[in-house]
C-alpha cells in the first residue's frame, strides 16, 4: 500500500468514526433513560401551569431549594400577582434556568430568582445535567455555543449515551413501551388534575414526580425521612464568582430590562446547624462577592442571608429542602422585602 493510499484510508476511516459518533449522540437525544424520565415530567407539568396563567405573574427560579423552598399560593394571596415555580435542580446550568423563564415572562412580570450560593461560583458542568437535558431538553443543546457544546459533550457520561440508543433501538422493537412507558402530555394534565381535586387513585412511585406538585409548581411534601446532617451552604470557599454565571445573569438581566420584566434575588433558607457560621470570615466573604455582583447589575435581593437561617426541624431529606412549614416559614419571612420592592402595602385593604 502505498503513502497516499494509507492516508486515504486513515482519514477515511476517521471520518467514518467521527460521523459514527454523531449520529450515535444525535439518536439517544430525547431518549428517556428511567428514572430520569420522571422529570422530563415535572417540566411539562410546570409548562403547563406556566401556559395556564394571567396577568402579572412572579416566575421563581433557582435549584431545589427554590423547587422545595416557596409557598407560591401564599405569594399570590399577599402579593396579588400569579406565581409559578419553574425550579428544579441545583445542578442545571444558569442559563437552562434563565431560559425557562424566557419562555413565558411577559412586560410587568417578576423573576425572581432564588439561586444556591453554590450556582454563583460553579465553574463546571455535572454529569447529572447533562443526563437530564440530554433527555427532556435536547434543543437547549443545540442553543449552546460551540465552547459550550464542548464542555457538555464533555460532561455527558459515555454510558448514558449508549443507553439512550438502546432506548432507540426499543422503540423499535417495542421494548420501548413495555418498560419505560413515559406519559403524554394529555394524560399527564388529566392525571394532574385529578390528584389536585382529589381524585387521582394511581401509584406515585417518587417524590420528584409531577405528582407531587401543587397548583403553582412547588413541590408538596411527603412523607420522608427528616434531615439532620451539617452543612456550610458553599460560603467557606474563597473562588470568584464564575465567569459562567457573570455572562448568563448579564444577558438574562439585559433581557428582562428590555421586555419590562423586574429582576430580583432571593437568599436561600438555610438550616441552622454546626456547620453554617455566617460570622465566619469566609463566609462573609463569599457573601460579600454575591452581594457585589448583584450591585453591579443593579440587583436587589430581598433580605440578609441571616433572615433565611431556619430550625433544622424545617427541612428534611437534604440539607436544601425544606418542609411544607418550612416553605411556609421561608416565604412568609420573604414577603416583608417582596412587598415592598414591588410598593405593595395591604392588598387586602
Amino acid at each position: 500500500m502505498t503513502a497516499k493510499r494509507y492516508l486515504i484510508t486513515l482519514l477515511t476511516a476517521v471520518l467514518a468514526g467521527i460521523a459514527t459518533i454523531a449520529i450515535l449522540f444525535c439518536a439517544h437525544l430525547g431518549m428517556p433513560w428511567w428514572p430520569h424520565h420522571l422529570i422530563r415530567e415535572v417540566r411539562m407539568a410546570k409548562h403547563y401551569m406556566a401556559r395556564s396563567v394571567e396577568g402579572p405573574t412572579i416566575w421563581i427560579q433557582g435549584g431545589s431549594s427554590a423547587w422545595f423552598g416557596f409557598d407560591s399560593p401564599q405569594i399570590k394571596t399577599e402579593t396579588g400577582y400569579e406565581a409559578v415555580n419553574l425550579a428544579f435542580n441545583v445542578n442545571m446550568p444558569t442559563e437552562f434556568c434563565f431560559d425557562e423563564i424566557r419562555r413565558f415572562a411577559k412586560p410587568g412580570d417578576v423573576a425572581l430568582l432564588a439561586l444556591e450560593n453554590s450556582m454563583y461560583f460553579r465553574e463546571s458542568l455535572s454529569s447529572y445535567a447533562a443526563d437530564e437535558i440530554s433527555i427532556w431538553a435536547p434543543d437547549y443543546f443545540w442553543s449552546l455555543s460551540l465552547s459550550r457544546k464542548a464542555r457538555f459533550l464533555k460532561s455527558l457520561p459515555w454510558r448514558k449515551a449508549l443507553a439512550g440508543n438502546l432506548v432507540r433501538l426499543g422503540q423499535l422493537t417495542g421494548a420501548y413501551n413495555r418498560a419505560l412507558r413515559p406519559i403524554d402530555e394529555e394524560s399527564l394534565i388529566k392525571n394532574l388534575h385529578d390528584q389536585w381535586n382529589g381524585s387521582y387513585s394511581g401509584e406515585i412511585p417518587v417524590y420528584y414526580n409531577y405528582l407531587t406538585l401543587n397548583q403553582h409548581g412547588d413541590f408538596v411534601q411527603t412523607d420522608h425521612t427528616l434531615w439532620r446532617g451539617t452543612h456550610d451552604y458553599n460560603l467557606m470557599g474563597t473562588a470568584p464568582v464564575s465567569d459562567e454565571i457573570r455572562q448568563d445573569l448579564e444577558e438574562f438581566v439585559s433581557w428582562a430590562r428590555a421586555n419590562n420584566v423586574r429582576v430580583l434575588l432571593s437568599w436561600l433558607p438555610m438550616a441552622r446547624n454546626a456547620k453554617l457560621d455566617l460570622e465566619n470570615p469566609k463566609a462573609i466573604a463569599s457573601m460579600d462577592r454575591i452581594v457585589k455582583f448583584a450591585d453591579s447589575l443593579d440587583l436587589e435581593f430581598l433580605g440578609d442571608p441571616e433572615e433565611y437561617v431556619m430550625d433544622i426541624e424545617l427541612f428534611y431529606d437534604t440539607s436544601h429542602h425544606t418542609t411544607a412549614a418550612g416553605a411556609s416559614e421561608r416565604t412568609r419571612r420573604l414577603l416583608p422585602h417582596l412587598k415592598q420592592a414591588l410598593s405593595i402595602t395591604d392588598i387586602h385593604e
